[in-house]
């Protein structure tokens, strides 16, 4: 989902969760995920979506008798990479975001999650960063595991010391657990730039921005106060503080 389509679609959630007294948002995180994703699940997971098999098998070669070198007390040690995809590389995210899609589409969640405008609704995602919606704690804990599970199979791991879950306030408190580790509980959290809570109240986003956009501005100070040109500093308080 592109990162523009993710933001609408996070704020229109926001009333709606109020609304239907939905108490449960997960934000999970997977653990070193680009350097632990099996490379036959990142194949494919491009065949899968129809990538050209000449491309496949250019891939393919890139990633055989993958090596990387380290230096030890200045000894050479070679030693073969047998997952991950390469770290630097511009193509990397696309393959990851590949397989993840795979991933996502192998669980049954048709019923999960809540139905908005019609059209059911289940979870967000941009990249790595997976948001998952549902109407109470059991579904929640269930579509965790499941994610958990689907990703254990290639490699991914759910890094829990970034995973949390956030409920609304006419839901009573109830422990949330995942292979026997509780998940910590937040009340607001920053998704594609933007703080997010149950209330869909703005302060806080607007106070965060404010303070990032001074900021900013705190940086260029001298340059503003040394300078008599108003259009230029005119510049770069639009380009700090309203846009900052």
């Amino acid at each position: 989902m592109k990162t523009e389509s993710s933001k609408v679609t996070k704020r229109r959630l926001s009333p709606e969760t109020l609304k239907l007294n939905t108490p449960a948002w997960i934000r999970a995180s997977c653990r070193e995920d680009f350097d632990s994703i099996e490379i036959e699940a990142v194949m494919e997971a491009l065949d899968s979506q129809g990538v050209p098999t000449q491309y496949i098998k250019i891939l393919r070669e890139l990633y055989k008798n993958f090596t990387s070198k380290i230096s030890p007390f200045y000894n050479n040690i070679n030693i073969d990479v047998k997952r991950g995809v390469r770290q630097g590389d511009t193509i990397s995210p696309k393959l990851f975001t590949s397989t993840l899609q795979n991933v996502m589409r192998t669980l049954e969640w048709d019923n999960m999650g809540v139905k908005i405008d019609g059209r059911q609704i289940h979870h967000l995602r941009f990249a790595d960063d997976i948001v998952l919606i549902t109407p109470d704690i059991s579904q929640a804990e269930r579509m965790l595991a499941d994610f958990d599970k689907a990703c254990g199979k290639i490699g991914l791991r759910l890094n829990l010391k970034k995973t949390m879950f956030m409920k609304n306030g006419l839901v009573s408190f109830a422990p949330f657990t995942l292979n026997g580790t509780n998940t910590s509980k937040c009340s607001s959290y920053v998704y594609l730039g933007r703080e997010i809570n149950m209330m869909n109240d703005l302060a806080p986003e607007l106070s965060r921005w404010k303070r990032a956009a001074w900021g900013d501005f705190k940086s260029t100070e001298d340059v503003v106060e040394r300078t008599k040109n108003t259009r230029l500093r005119a510049h770069l308080f639009d380009s700090t503080v309203r846009f900052g």
